[in-house]
């Protein structure tokens, strides 16, 4: 009986809003301890019965075999609501990384050593403990701490070639590591007062260690490189605060680098840098000498090797191949002739719209001492045509490994991410999960070469994936999903050349992933789309939905559609816990990722410039209504409910989209849309240009600046003020006062319009955050923005007939 007791009150706390039949439980228990006339079994029993009498209900769930090859946690019936911090990602694990470290023994073999940074929530300011932790493991092991509470701490432990040594950038020192023990020894550099750490090290072989610097006088990023392990901190720093190996121009910065390990040619080794210039839109390869003996003499002037003419749509990547070719992943602008433009200046010679016609993939530079340096197309998969495939893997934030190819100790392979986009051919069922392709250099003629595709799909299933360590007979990558926040895993090749596939981290909470949802993803077509001469543009969007069941459940879905910002970004088949907290709130929830969108290949993110801004990602906007009141829409959902309409809704340039989606009229007049949420959007064009931060980000988006007569027109149409009045629909404005990417200035004159609308259904909800910038992401703002988009999508979407109403709420009007 007891134990049958314990099982009862198990399945009770199973369904958490039933407080009903908690509190009759503790009723019951209560009595059963003042009587002891009341025998277990006449409790038991009642047990049993309350689920009858109160109406409550416990599922059962069985997993198909798919789903559990898939390993995908499904979602319970009556889903668990995701808390504030959980929807905002308070807590989470990022910056993975691994190594195969030989091991000293008799044995000859290796053993992987793993690590990443784990944020344990928001605490207190003043605190003095930065709530982020270093973990390592080594496999087979339990991870542990390796530091707790550092300050800075933001890039995780960088492994040395053969994985002796790595170094960790905190706030202010660069810390050297030892993985025998896996201790941190003492701060091998220490940075000045007004500086700070960018980019991520580089080591040089096993001794010294590539770092960036931002800051100095006059403030720049610049590149510096460590003295050996051997010598003082002190004097490092002095040496290097001398001379730098390159320094960004003004408004530049450093993203990446690497170091040849070797000399090339016969003379120094080199050192490659990608140097994103002030316009924003440009980067530039550019490579120094760097002699592996004395560090700070002087050195040959800086080369540029290439050009990256769309830098926003993909960072670009640089790697040394043993051959001392430099491989690159680069948006490049080639010619016919094989040339290509290798510098901003020789850009500029060119029509300003010369840019959209660049190319991304992976590319390599045979010959680095030829001028200009000649690309050549490496071919990653190959079936496909060069530049019809991402090598990139693309979410909306920070990834939670460092992004890009991946290159043994050896430089002999690489491993690298891909996926279609819309110039290949699978236009009718677009994708955006990732695959991994690994590459070897040629024995016969070194040239790097497409060796196979990994298949890692049939036990860490469909999502996102980064290579992170290559070993001789096995890969780690970096894999998440819609229900996977990330986590290591190991895809190794057996004698007969069969993949097998093995999770080696779990740091996911599980209480979190089984709040999560697995979205659809779904090709729309937009027949109306402008300057596409007439052809239909495939769009892709993913479609989140709760789980059909019994209940609440099995009710109505009012249709929601909630926009990326960027534009220049995407909602990957990624973890994002936003968009299954409004699908848990009752909505079908559609994501598309509309023109000006990255992953979907450097055309279509071209569309959103210039005359495209605010037009052609509108128009995609305008399609997924269409869409979702569509005969297709209702048969893939049946539980589709578009009574009261379909909300839009947004952040940043969703904001933007949202401001502008609720302007639309239908041919009725009445608005095409039912209600909307605009949060940090562009209102005003004049003052975004005027006041921004990000000013030459807005230059390529408008295609010049407002001030110019040409581009001034274009501005004012694209403007939701110029339209204000026109305000049909409920709307809610959320916005930080101290929001510098997208100014406030803007903002309470558009408030101030929509509310004189005329119109009878049109009405303002507003609210300014004090002390908030672009991202809003204060603990007590992020609480408050939650309950007012759940609250202003109750009233303005779902039905007043009362029926979702849930047991123990009050129905808000």
């Amino acid at each position: 009986a007891q134990s049958l007791f314990h099982r009862c009150i198990a399945l009770i706390f199973t369904n958490y809003r039933h407080r009903a039949y908690i509190t009759m439980l503790i009723l019951l228990s209560n009595i059963n301890i003042a009587y002891r006339g009341v025998s277990s079994l006449t409790l038991l029993l009642l047990l049993l019965l309350l689920p009858t009498v109160f109406g409550f209900h416990h599922q059962h769930h069985y997993y198909s075999p798919q789903q559990q090859r898939a390993k995908i946690i499904m979602p319970m019936s009556a889903m668990s609501e995701l808390t504030a911090a959980e929807v905002r990602c308070h807590t989470k694990t990022s910056e993975f990384s691994a190594s195969f470290v030989q091991k000293k023994d008799a044995s000859d073999s290796s053993q992987l050593i793993m690590s990443w940074v784990h944020t344990r929530g928001r605490l207190e300011k003043g605190s003095g403990d930065s709530g982020k932790d270093l973990v390592m493991m080594v496999q087979g092991e339990f991870p542990q701490v390796v530091l707790s509470g550092v300050e800075g701490l933001s890039e995780g432990a960088v492994f040395s070639p053969n994985g002796t040594f790595f170094v960790v950038q905190t706030k202010d020192t660069l810390l050297l590591g030892n993985t025998d023990d896996l201790t941190t020894s003492h701060g091998w550099v220490t940075l000045m007062a007004g500086e700070s750490f960018t980019g991520r090290p580089v080591w040089v072989k096993e001794d010294r260690v590539l770092f960036g610097v931002s800051g100095g006088a006059p403030k720049r990023d610049r590149l510096f490189c460590t003295l050996s392990q051997g010598t003082g901190t002190n004097t490092a720093v002095e040496v290097e605060m001398k001379g730098p190996l390159f320094v960004a121009e003004h408004g530049g910065a450093l993203l990446s680098w690497d170091h040849s390990q070797e000399q090339i040619g016969g003379g120094e080794a080199k050192v490659a840098i990608v140097h994103r210039l002030a316009n924003a839109m440009l980067a530039e390869i550019v490579m120094v000498a760097l002699d592996n003996t004395v560090v700070g003499r002087s050195q040959p002037p800086p080369k540029v090797l290439a050009l990256d003419c769309r830098q926003e749509y993909c960072p670009p990547q640089v790697g040394f191949l043993a051959s001392g070719a430099l491989l690159l992943r680069l948006n490049a602008l080639c010619f016919r002739d094989g040339n290509h433009v290798c510098s901003a200046q020789a850009l500029q010679a060119l029509p300003q719209d010369a840019s959209n016609q660049a190319k991304h993939g992976l590319w390599v530079i045979e010959d680095l001492q030829q001028t200009p340096p000649r690309l050549t197309p490496v071919d990653v998969m190959p079936e496909e045509v060069h530049g019809s495939y991402d090598c990139y893997s693309g979410m909306y934030g920070r990834p939670g490994a460092v992004e890009g190819f991946k290159m043994d100790r050896t430089r002999h392979k690489v491993v690298a991410t891909a996926r279609h986009n819309t110039a290949g051919k699978n236009n009718n069922s677009l994708t955006y999960s990732d695959d991994l392709f690994e590459l070897e250099l040629s024995d016969t003629d070194s040239k790097l070469k497409a060796k196979r595709a990994i298949n890692t799909k049939d036990e860490s299933g469909k999502g996102c994936k980064i290579p992170v360590a290559i070993g001789e007979d096995s890969i780690i990558y970096h894999h998440r999903s819609p229900t996977e926040s990330g986590d290591l895993w190991k895809s190794s090749d057996s004698n007969n050349n069969v993949a097998s596939t093995k999770r080696l981290t779990k740091t996911m909470p599980l209480s979190l992933q089984r709040k999560l949802l697995v979205p659809e993803e779904v090709t729309i077509f937009n027949k109306e789309a402008p300057l596409r001469d007439g052809e239909k543009l495939p769009i892709h969007a993913q479609i989140f939905t709760p789980p059909k069941g019994d209940g609440d459940n099995s009710r109505p879905l009012q249709p929601l559609l909630w926009l990326h910002g960027g534009p220049m970004a995407q909602y990957s088949f990624d973890c994002n816990p936003l968009l299954s907290w409004l699908a848990s709130c009752g909505y079908l929830v559609m994501v598309p990722n509309f023109s000006g969108s990255t992953g979907n290949g450097l055309e279509f993110m071209n569309r959103v410039l210039a005359e495209g801004c605010g037009v052609t990602d509108l128009s995609d906007c305008l399609a997924c209504a269409t869409y979702l009141q569509s005969d297709e829409a209702q048969v893939r959902e049946p539980r589709l409910d578009l009574s009261r309409g379909i909300a839009v809704g947004g952040h940043s340039w969703g904001g933007y989209l949202a401001f502008m989606c609720m302007l639309q009229q239908q041919k009725n007049g009445e608005s095409v849309f039912s209600c909307g949420i605009a949060a940090a959007g562009i209102t005003d064009w004049f003052v975004q240009q005027r006041h921004t931060e990000v000013r030459y980000y807005d230059y390529a988006l408008m295609g010049g600046w407002v001030y110019d007569k040409t581009i001034a027109a274009r501005a004012r149409d694209v403007s939701p003020i110029s339209k204000a009045t026109e305000l049909r629909a409920p709307l809610l404005v959320l916005h930080g006062d101290q929001d510098i990417d997208v100014p406030f200035q803007q903002i309470p004159p558009f408030v101030e319009a929509a509310k004189r609308s005329p119109h009878p259904g049109a009405s303002v909800e507003y609210q300014a955050y004090q002390g908030e910038g672009h991202g809003m992401a204060g603990t007590e703002t992020q609480v408050d923005y939650l309950k007012r988009v759940k609250t202003f999508l109750r009233i303005n979407l779902k039905p007043w007939d009362f029926t979702d109403n849930p047991h123990g709420e009050v129905t808000a009007y």
